[in-house]
């Protein structure tokens, strides 16, 4: 079946010429494995433009300039496709994303301690796949698929106690910072208070040992990356939910969106603060509260990086499924045809041209963060007890 699926995406790779996400990284890595190029070099970003445009690109049409503007770290997930060419790579690459997109939600699953019927696991699985941002993640090849699970991941393997493969993935996933940062500083934190000094010690141990191999093969990446990093903005514009909230009050928008973010950041720390020490169900609650957040204010996001959303809607389903049995259930398949449909049509109704609108970056973050807060009571409790007395 994996062959199957890989075929039908070399196929389509070959017809429908894209999945510039991917490229840059891909051509990146082409260019340093093969070619022994620095992937953070000028002519490995020409060979990127060149590919997608048949040209140099031109920022001030907004047209991406396709930096490899990922730290070197990550060419261990990039680095492996490097010598296929990139049909072929691309190909592997969509069929990866479209494995890790239904074990993301198998995780979710995991992560709330839900047990769905066989029929609604199978919903689930089919939903990940097809909404619009797991979709778009394929086509366009985005890495957020694999950092979401790495981050469930890391969760789920505290949840077990498996804390050395915990700070293994949690190292692994500053392959794209801007998902994890906030993340990872809130379960080394909680770990530090909860005395489990192996996610300490895996986390920042496998964080020296990769940044240390990185700096010994181009000593300079840190801060060719940062120059790259230091240009994103200057050629394209990705909103954050606020600041999209902000723009409909254009004479104060800079004020509202710092007023905002100020807002969310303080009352993320007294969630943080009330989790520390606390069980392990309150603990996953407040790292979804995180990932919302860190969605809503991230200066550099996509819609694509709502991928990582997706557990937490699942925490919020088994709350219903164990409050209102049955009710639940039809609940949270209306839900997930809402979900599938609505974000769809918003999309197809508001889109410019090839250009996303900026109402897509809105409705799933904020229905999101609203639903953990309606949860929030009857997951929270649960955790009054100490980590040690529950049983995992």
């Amino acid at each position: 079946m994996i062959i199957g699926v890989g075929i039908a995406n070399y196929r389509f790779s070959m017809s429908v010429p894209g999945g510039n996400d991917f490229l840059a990284r891909w051509v990146g890595a082409h260019y340093w494995v093969v070619k022994g190029i620095n992937p953070y070099d000028p002519e490995v970003s020409l060979a990127s433009q060149e590919m997608i445009y048949g040209r140099p690109a031109n920022p001030a049409e907004g047209e991406d300039v396709a930096h490899f503007v990922y730290p070197l770290p990550a060419m261990i997930f990039f680095a492996p496709l490097a010598p296929f060419s990139y049909p072929v790579a691309r190909a592997i690459w969509m069929t990866i994303l479209e494995i890790s997109l239904p074990i993301l939600a198998l995780i979710g699953i995991q992560l709330a301690r839900w047990k769905p019927s066989r029929r609604m696991l199978l919903i689930v699985m089919v939903f990940s796949l097809v909404w619009y941002h797991g979709f778009r993640s394929v086509i366009l090849g985005q890495f957020a698929v694999i950092e979401a699970l790495l981050m469930t991941g890391a969760l789920l393997a505290i949840q077990r106690r498996q804390d050395g493969v915990a700070g293994i993935l949690l190292a692994l996933s500053i392959a794209k910072p801007q998902m994890t940062v906030l993340l990872i500083i809130f379960v080394l934190l909680w770990a530090v208070l909860s005395k489990r000094w192996a996610i300490i010690l895996w986390t920042v141990g496998s964080l020296i040992a990769m940044i240390g191999i990185s700096l010994i093969l181009i000593p300079d990446w840190p801060l060719q990356w940062l120059r790259q990093m230091v240009e994103y903005p200057t050629y394209t514009t990705n909103p954050t939910p606020v600041s999209v909230i902000a723009g409909l009050f254009p004479g104060i928008s800079r004020q509202i969106t710092q007023g905002l973010s100020a807002v969310l950041v303080l009352y993320m720390l007294w969630e943080w603060a009330l989790a520390m020490g606390k069980g392990d169900r309150g603990f996953q609650w407040t790292a979804a509260l995180t990932i919302v957040i860190t969605n809503l204010l991230a200066i550099r996001t996509g819609t694509t990086n709502y991928v990582v959303l997706l557990p937490a809607i699942l925490l919020i389903f088994c709350v219903w499924d164990e409050r209102w049995g049955k009710k639940g259930n039809i609940a949270i398949v209306t839900v997930l045809m809402l979900l599938l449909v609505g974000l769809w049509m918003l999309f197809l109704v508001s889109v410019e041209g090839s250009f996303e609108n900026d109402v897509m970056y809105l409705p799933l973050p904020i229905l999101t963060i609203i639903g953990l807060w309606w949860s929030r009571w009857w997951i929270v409790r649960v955790s009054l007890l100490r980590p040690d007395q529950l049983k995992y």
